[in-house]
């Protein structure tokens, strides 16, 4: 299963989404971005494992995202499960608004 995106675009998207949320604003410079990029890597590495019959599992991913957070940012474990679901729900919309995702 592969979508069409520019990740670039989503990326940025993403920032501004946390950046507008302002509930990471503690964060030192430059950090947003690294927590971003690791949850899209972690992200477009579960993609790549589907096939074209298997189905994204948001619950999955989720878990992924919270243990890859955990293990590479140990200062920040309390925040995992919140910049998870924030990153799950920020990309969805994006997917969304570029018409990369149908709904059955």
């Amino acid at each position: 299963m592969t979508y069409d995106v520019d990740l670039n675009e989503m990326k940025a998207y993403i920032l501004n989404k946390f950046k507008n949320e302002g509930d990471f604003d503690f964060l030192k410079e430059g950090l947003m971005e690294e927590l971003v990029d690791e949850m899209m890597s972690v992200d477009q590495a579960y993609l790549a494992k589907l096939s074209e019959d298997d189905d994204y599992e948001d619950d999955d991913v989720y878990e992924m995202l919270i243990a890859a957070l955990q293990n590479k940012y140990p200062n920040y474990k309390m925040y995992a499960m919140r910049l998870a679901e924030d990153y799950l729900d920020f990309s969805e919309e994006y997917l969304v608004s570029v018409d990369a995702i149908e709904w059955e």
